[in-house]
């Protein structure tokens, strides 16, 4: 069992044989505040589980787009995705809202959709920068090899 479970238990357990928050303080080492939080804690739930810590993130998150909207976007993507020539982009997703009759969300908020649940595929270039692709580049009549980082100048290629 952890420590601080015990102890707190323990402040419990003298301030129900009758001992003052100061004294229950001093004897555990804490301050007289934490002793009246448990105490608070214990006589508000009571039960078995007082003494167990309570999550301290929000239970509600102001802002964040409902669930459903979040899986209607997801599922707009995922059926632009098996037409051929279709655009994926937060645009199109917009469109597809307003043509089904809702009120889309807003551009940068698909796109936070998009991104949270994996469906934005990088671009070419972002994928070579990211990889470090060796690139070939024309250049006045001349082919360029550009390995990972330098520049061969040795192998130029002229056509």
């Amino acid at each position: 069992m952890d420590d601080e479970i015990i102890i707190r238990k323990q402040a419990i357990e003298l301030h129900l044989k009758g001992y003052s928050s100061v004294d229950i303080a001093q004897k555990l080492g804490k301050s007289r505040q934490w002793v009246h939080k448990w105490i608070k804690r214990y006589q508000s739930i009571g039960g078995d589980d007082w003494y167990k810590s309570l999550s301290r993130s929000p239970r509600q998150t102001k802002g964040r787009t409902p669930k459903s909207i979040e899986d209607l976007v997801v599922n707009i993507r995922k059926s632009f995705e098996g037409r051929i020539y279709s655009q994926t982009g937060a645009l199109s997703i917009m469109y597809e809202f307003e043509r089904l009759g809702l009120k889309p969300p807003s551009i940068p908020t698909i796109n936070r959709i998009l991104k949270r649940n994996n469906l934005i595929k990088m671009s070419r270039e972002k994928q070579i920068k990211k990889k470090n692709i060796p690139t070939v580049l024309h250049s006045f009549n001349k082919w360029i090899w550009l390995g990972p980082n330098t520049l061969l100048e040795d192998f130029v290629f002229t056509f």
